[in-house]
């Protein structure tokens, strides 16, 4: 009876030390562009795929870079891999004003006033020299409550050894009649 009690106690000693000494597996979070997130251990990242564990099934799974926005680690490092598929932008904020040089797409609408952009100096290409001038465009146009510019002239200096310079000129439209000068006094 003793020796029965005895090997009870050792069997459950020796079952409970090893509960007590696996580990906590910690996981990481995958957010899928879409916003769906999983909740995986990650083994392996590749420059095409990234390859995780399911804790649930314990069975080893693959997704592409591509189909991802981030990855959130246990440890707390955070990967970023793509942009997510939508941003909230608010109305009035310059990433809303559209460029166009056809003149159909302002037909109906109200010009509010004449709007310029230069490039920043120090652009190293010509495509950054014309998205940076754009861009000061653009905000200079949601300033004024633009929605819409018509480019009127546009004109590229620079290359072969100089740095490159953009500049931009257009009239923004808006939705809305503009208020008069007399009004706003």
């Amino acid at each position: 009876m003793k020796s029965r009690l005895l090997v009870t106690i050792v069997l459950s000693f020796v079952l409970s030390a090893q509960l007590f000494a696996q580990e906590t597996i910690k996981l990481d979070t995958i957010f899928k562009l879409g916003q769906r997130k999983l909740i995986v251990e990650v083994k392996n990242i590749s420059s095409a795929t990234v390859r995780y564990k399911d804790p649930k099934t314990g069975e080893s799974k693959t997704i592409a870079r591509k189909k991802i926005q981030k990855i959130i680690f246990s440890n707390g490092r955070k990967e970023v891999f793509n942009k997510p598929v939508l941003m909230m932008i608010e109305v009035g904020d310059w990433k809303t004003v559209i460029v166009t040089d056809n003149k159909s797409d302002v037909q109906g609408l109200y010009a509010l006033g004449k709007v310029k952009g230069r490039s920043s100096a120090g652009s190293k290409s010509k495509k950054n020299a014309k998205k940076s001038a754009t861009i000061r465009m653009q905000k200079r146009a949601a300033n004024i409550g633009g929605m819409i510019v018509l480019i009127t002239d546009s004109e590229s200096v620079g290359g072969f050894g100089e740095p490159p310079s953009y500049r931009i000129e257009g009239i923004a439209y808006g939705f809305e009649k503009p208020k008069k000068k007399e009004e706003q006094k």
